[in-house]
């Protein structure tokens, strides 16, 4: 029974559930169906996943340049060893073809 319900006439049985005035306000204060809670809530999740997505793209093109940089000095590097080598080489080349 419901507390504040008038007692049934003899015979009948008593309201369990308290049934709103109209099936419209059913959900007038549920929170739970409010749709401007809904889009701030989806504005914000997109707005994170926005955030994330920038950040994730700028650390990748920095590891990119990174990379680019080290492979670009390691060739330079490659480059100045083969001519020291090619330089010595022919040093001693020329040395041997004397005697």
């Amino acid at each position: 029974m419901v507390v504040g319900a008038p007692k049934p006439p003899a015979g009948q049985v008593g309201v369990t559930s308290a049934t709103p005035k109209n099936v419209d306000d059913t959900y007038a204060n549920d929170d739970w169906f409010d749709l401007d809670q809904y889009k701030k809530a989806a504005q914000v999740a997109y707005d994170f996943s926005i955030g994330k997505m920038e950040k994730s793209g700028d650390e990748e093109r920095e590891t990119i340049g990174k990379g680019a940089f080290e492979q670009r000095k390691s060739a330079d590097q490659q480059q100045q060893f083969s001519e020291k080598d090619e330089a010595r080489d022919y040093r001693q080349a020329q040395k041997g073809y004397r005697f």
